[in-house]
């Protein structure tokens, strides 16, 4: 191990206006005492650490050059961290997870170790195709492996290297007699796991979420619940009827693409991508098929326009929560969302952007916004954001375009 010697609605129009602090309580975070300290987040908020790139300039894959400790290529998912603040981070295209002891707190800190390879520099898939989002709950880590339709179970939660072989859950191949293998990952986007004991998968390319109500210990344990689809042996996009046909119009109980899932064990939060929306269960889900109670990125359940006033263009790609605050990246429109209190009512418009200096620019790297890519990255400005995570008095944020991770912390009123 290596040792860096780190410093330790109703449809609502309403946009805050550039610079414009939000006030808020968070939940569940580490200020202290009781009572976490009031914390706030500004629109365009410039970041306070850079992880992947030498500085907020950098854009480029494994900063340039050969794979190393310090670079990504395309760094995807939201990063997790463990009860001992060790911190975990996919680089998705170099195939592995790299490891931090702490979270850094200077630009371009080096990992510490590697999960998926032997060592920094080798760079070739071997347990990982792409792995992606990251979970940490209940003493175990989960990682939903993309292209390699897997999910992969880690308990305990790894400190090094050297840890054995994570449990796999999911088939190699699907049953051909099932078209809907329940045991099968079709390109697996998001995991979650509860400090209860719940996992949650988001099954994107079988547009369905599957819920086991304890930890699984292999994959022949089928998940308890499906949402999404009224059982195991349906997996077609928006279709509430469970002809095996797609509907013309979505429903508050289909999916289609699920890329994001948040739980608390309490409640659950599923990024439905390809109808432009985020579902929001109010108490976590007992039935097959649930339909959830909340909608936002649409004004109702049976809509799903791409283009949604005064945002445009809404693809959520992830998500995560503090228990207070909701984050989701909008990757399409190279920004991150944020709503301050937890959405109850459909519509219900985000509070704060981050990567845009308002909610009507749509450009990556746009820091000057005059609606074009400045050619570099600055301290504010987003590519394809694909993940977020919350910790403590932080917001971290896989910029997947600019092959970095961006720490912003919450500002203490």
């Amino acid at each position: 191990m290596m040792d860096h010697s780190r410093h330790q609605t109703s449809w609502r129009l309403a946009a805050p206006i550039l610079g414009t602090a939000l006030t808020l309580t968070a939940c569940g975070g580490g200020g202290g005492g009781d009572t976490p300290p009031p914390t706030a987040l500004e629109t365009f908020q410039k970041a306070d650490v850079v992880i992947g790139q030498p500085d907020f300039i950098g854009t480029e894959a494994n900063q340039n050059g050969s794979i190393g400790a310090s670079g990504f290529d395309k760094p995807a998912g939201s990063p997790a961290v463990s009860a001992e603040g060790q911190l975990f981070i996919s680089d998705t295209w170099n195939a592995r997870i790299l490891g931090y002891d702490v979270i850094p707190d200077m630009n371009s800190l080096p990992a510490d170790f590697v999960l998926g390879q032997g060592d920094f520099t080798s760079g070739e898939s071997g347990l990982f195709v792409r792995p992606r989002d990251i979970a940490i709950g209940d003493g175990k880590m989960a990682v939903a492996d993309y292209n390699g339709n897997d999910v992969f179970l880690y308990g305990p939660v790894p400190t090094d290297g050297t840890t054995v072989t994570p449990v796999s859950l999911s088939k190699v191949f699907p049953d051909p007699g099932s078209p809907c293998d329940v045991n099968y990952r079709n390109f697996p986007t998001s995991v979650a796991l509860s400090g209860n004991g719940k996992l949650v998968i988001a099954d994107s390319g079988q547009h369905r979420v599957l819920i086991w109500n304890t930890v699984p210990n292999s994959r022949d344990q089928a998940p308890d619940l499906i949402l999404g689809q009224s059982d195991f042996n349906h997996c077609t996009e928006n279709d509430t009827d469970q002809d095996g046909e797609k509907d013309d119009a979505p429903s508050a109980n289909t999916l289609n693409y699920p890329a994001g899932v948040w739980t608390d064990g309490e409640r659950l939060a599923v990024a439905d991508r390809h109808n432009y929306r985020v579902l929001i269960w109010n108490t976590f889900p007992t039935e097959n098929g649930q339909p959830a109670d909340v909608v936002i990125g649409q004004p109702g359940f049976n809509t799903s326009n791409a283009s949604v006033s005064p945002a445009g263009y809404f693809w959520p790609d992830g998500l995560d929560s503090n228990g207070t605050q909701l984050a989701v990246p909008d990757a399409s429109n190279h920004r991150v969302l944020v709503w301050n209190t937890f959405p109850t009512e459909n519509g219900q418009l985000a509070d704060v952007v981050l990567g845009q200096g308002d909610f009507r620019h749509t450009s990556r790297n746009d820091d000057n916004q005059d609606g074009s890519d400045d050619g570099s990255a600055t301290a504010r400005t987003l590519n394809g954001p694909t993940g977020v995570r919350f910790h403590d008095d932080k917001l971290l944020i896989s910029d997947t375009g600019n092959n970095r991770v961006l720490i912003l912390q919450l500002r203490t009123e």
